[in-house]
């Protein structure tokens, strides 16, 4: 095998941890003798080990303790993100790594974290240890986009979600909208919710609609153990809302809550209200719900929530299915954005995905700004 392949592996390995890890990002580790295979692990969730050791762990499981750091001696490491360097929830990684007196390391990207950034990389060096830097570089990248943003925009991932009619509708004029995607469309989506720390509605939404906003897929279709729970996504509300029987599914299930508006209310123990004195709170109510590890949002509208984070170009990704069905004039528009002067001032988004769900088009727009 080459460089090349053990570094696909060890991103295979990171992708292991995709529900779990979050605001971690996700890694995985190969560690290489004489070009076999001597350990593998991945990050398997927030709080525990890393990949690197996880990887270390498997090697002495498969030949014992004494032989095994016979073998971690002198051997190469393949790892997807830069090995962390700074003590949080665990010890950093690169000091086991020295400990272990490894050969080489190759590590997909640095680690963006600022506190962090290249200092992993120059700790090895200083221990002796060789590294490589740059392999599979944007494989490794789009695998912890979340991550990246995180790091870089200082607010969670935003992906903006709606489902239209083929002339661009989402409702009609009396606000009725079930169901314009079909059973299909509509389990995807709960598998992007089932990949996001939180989802977010306006107030209007969560008073008209009363929706649950939760995963609702089983274990089986998660891809997850019978044993491992599903862990459901925080509700977000911009907006005064209050406990009431028009919302009651939100707050059902003792569901984590968190109401971002310019108005207190009573906290309980699973309820957050967040206050703000200006009007245009948006960009401070993201920065303050990372805080509270929420490294990723699912934004579910409605028309005027979806419009405003277009408009601010608070987005990553835009989501949207399209039925084969017509709403005609006078129905609620999906997007209403304010109109550029020219056609070459408007906003672009430059990659697209199509996917279909039997009739239904699915249409993600990725916002390139990392």
């Amino acid at each position: 095998m080459k460089d090349i392949d053990f570094m696909a592996k060890a991103i295979e390995l990171a992708k292991r941890g995709k529900l779990k890890t979050q605001p971690n990002p996700m890694v995985g580790c190969v560690i290489v003798k004489n070009n076999k295979i001597v350990g593998e692990g991945w990050h398997q969730e927030y709080g525990k080990d890393h990949a690197e050791i996880n990887a270390i762990k498997n090697c002495k499981k498969r030949f014992g303790l004494k032989k095994a750091i016979k073998i971690i001696a002198g051997s190469d490491f393949y790892v997807n993100l830069e090995p962390c360097s700074i003590e949080k929830n665990t010890p950093p990684c690169t000091n086991a790594l020295i400990e272990h007196k490894i050969k080489k390391l190759f590590c997909g990207t640095l680690d963006p974290n600022p506190k962090i950034n290249g200092q992993g990389i120059r700790l090895l060096k200083k221990a002796g240890i060789k590294t490589k830097v740059g392999l599979l570089k944007e494989e490794c990248r789009k695998l912890n986009k979340i991550f990246f943003i995180n790091q870089k925009k200082l607010r969670p991932y935003i992906i903006l979600k709606s489902a239209q009619s083929i002339d661009g509708k989402i409702a009609l004029k009396n606000g009725d909208s079930k169901w314009i995607s079909n059973t299909e469309s509509r389990r995807d989506s709960h598998h992007i919710r089932s990949r996001v720390k939180g989802i977010l509605v306006g107030r209007g939404t969560a008073e008209k609609d009363n929706p649950s906003l939760t995963v609702r897929l089983s274990k089986k279709e998660l891809g997850i153990d019978k044993n491992e729970t599903i862990e459901q996504p925080v509700k977000i509300i911009i907006g005064n809302l209050k406990k009431s029987k028009k919302n009651n599914k939100l707050f059902s299930n003792n569901a984590k809550v968190i109401i971002g508006s310019r108005n207190s209310a009573k906290q309980s123990k699973n309820l957050e209200y967040i206050e703000y004195k200006g009007k245009d709170f948006l960009d401070k109510f993201l920065k303050d719900l990372l805080a509270r590890n929420i490294s990723s949002i699912l934004v579910e509208g409605g028309r005027k929530t979806l419009n405003t984070f277009i408009a601010k170009n608070l987005f990553d990704e835009l989501v949207i299915y399209t039925a084969p069905i017509f709403l005609g004039d006078g129905s609620i528009k999906a997007l209403s954005v304010k109109a550029p002067n020219s056609i070459k001032k408007s906003s672009k988004l430059k990659k697209v995905k199509i996917e279909r769900f039997k009739d239904d088009i699915k249409t993600t727009y990725y916002n390139e700004n990392i």
